[in-house]
C-alpha cells in the first residue's frame, strides 16, 4: 500500500487511513467493548454499535468539519499479485486530487459558490468515521472502513484500477436511465480491479461493448479525469452531500450499510464513490470523458492542468 502526498492540508485524516490500512494488511484484531467504551465520553467523538445479520458493526464518529485541497501523487491499495488479473492493485490512482483551484471567478462551483481566481475550491468532509465489522459467531474482525457522514467536492486523477463502485447516472439513446456499475473488458459487471464503468451486458441484453477505441454503454476510466463527488439533485441541477463516500479493507467479503441499502465488498481494498456525474447519450454530455480541474499552483509538467 502506497500513499504519496504533495501540497496538502489536513492530511492527518488520510494519514489515519494509511495507518489503518497498513494495520489491516498485517493483522486484523477485534477491539474489546471495554476498550471502545472509553472513547464514548470524549468530546466530539460518538460511538455506535449495531448487529446486522451475523455481523456486529462498531462505528466511531469524530465531530469534525474539514475543508481541504490535497494532492496525492500515488494511491495504491491492495497491491498483490492475483492469478488471472492483469492489474496489480485493487485501487491504483495517480495524481489524485481532492478539491481544486479556481480559474474563473464567475463559475459556480460544486458547492454553489463562486471563488476568486487562484482561490481554493475545497473538498468538504464532515464527521469522518471509522467502522469495524466483526463476525459475531467467531469474534473475528472481518474488515474496516473509513468514511464520512457528508462529503462533497471534486475528485480528480488518473484512475488506473478501481475495486468498488463509481456511481454514475446514464441516459441512453432510448431515454432509459441506468445507474452504472464497474465492468470488465467483456462488458460484464465486475467491481474488482476494473478500468471501465457503464451498463452491464445483463442490463442491456448483451448490447454492451468495451471495445478499445469505442464501446457502447461502456466508458473507459482513462478518459475521466474528474468526478463530482456528491448526490445529483435532479430538481435543481446542483450537487448535494453524499453519505456514502468511503474506503474499506476486508479480509473476507463484508456487507456495509449505505443510504441506499447494504452493499457487499470483496476481499481486499474497496472504494465507494457516489458522483453527480450524468452521461446523456442523446446530447453527448460527458460521453467522451471529463477534464481535470487545476489542482496545483505550479505546473510540474505532467499534464496536470
Amino acid at each position: 500500500m502506497r500513499l504519496i502526498f504533495r501540497n496538502f492540508c489536513h492530511a492527518s485524516v488520510f494519514g489515519l487511513l494509511a495507518a489503518a490500512t497498513n494495520l489491516a494488511q498485517a493483522e486484523l484484531k477485534p477491539l474489546m467493548d471495554e476498550e471502545l467504551s472509553e472513547l464514548a465520553g470524549q468530546a466530539a467523538i460518538a460511538m455506535e454499535i449495531q448487529t446486522i445479520g451475523g455481523d456486529s458493526y462498531t462505528r466511531i464518529t469524530m465531530g469534525m468539519e474539514i475543508d481541504m485541497q490535497m494532492n496525492v501523487d500515488v494511491m495504491e491499495l491492495g497491491q498483490r499479485n492475483i492469478p488471472g488479473e492483469t492489474l496489480g492493485a485493487d485501487i491504483d490512482i495517480r495524481n489524485l486530487g481532492f478539491g481544486s483551484i479556481s480559474e474563473n471567478s464567475t463559475q459556480v462551483q460544486i458547492d454553489g459558490l463562486t471563488y476568486a481566481v487562484n482561490d481554493i475550491v475545497p473538498f468538504e468532509f464532515n464527521d469522518p468515521f471509522i467502522e469495524l465489522a466483526t463476525d459475531t459467531a467467531t469474534g473475528e474482525l472481518k474488515g474496516f472502513r473509513f468514511g464520512f457522514r457528508e462529503a462533497r467536492g471534486q475528485l480528480s486523477g488518473d484512475f488506473n484500477s478501481i475495486s468498488g463502485n463509481i456511481a454514475v447516472d446514464i441516459t441512453d439513446f432510448f431515454g432509459d436511465d441506468y445507474r452504472s456499475s464497474m465492468l470488465n473488458d467483456a462488458g460484464d459487471a465486475d467491481n474488482f480491479r476494473s478500468r471501465y464503468f457503464g451498463v452491464s451486458k445483463a442490463e442491456t441484453g448483451g448490447a454492451t461493448s468495451c471495445a478499445p477505441g469505442g464501446g457502447f454503454y461502456c466508458y473507459d476510466l482513462a478518459n475521466y479525469k474528474s468526478f463530482d463527488v456528491g448526490k445529483r439533485n435532479t430538481a435543481t441541477g446542483g450537487v448535494d452531500y453524499t453519505n456514502d463516500f468511503f474506503f474499506s479493507y476486508q479480509k473476507a467479503p463484508t456487507n456495509w450499510q449505505t443510504s441506499e441499502g447494504m452493499i457487499t465488498t470483496g476481499t481486499g481494498a474497496h472504494i465507494n464513490i457516489p458522483t453527480a456525474l450524468h452521461i446523456d447519450m442523446n446530447t453527448g454530455t460527458n460521453a467522451s470523458g471529463t477534464e481535470r480541474p487545476r489542482t496545483e499552483y505550479i505546473d510540474r509538467g505532467n499534464g496536470l492542468f
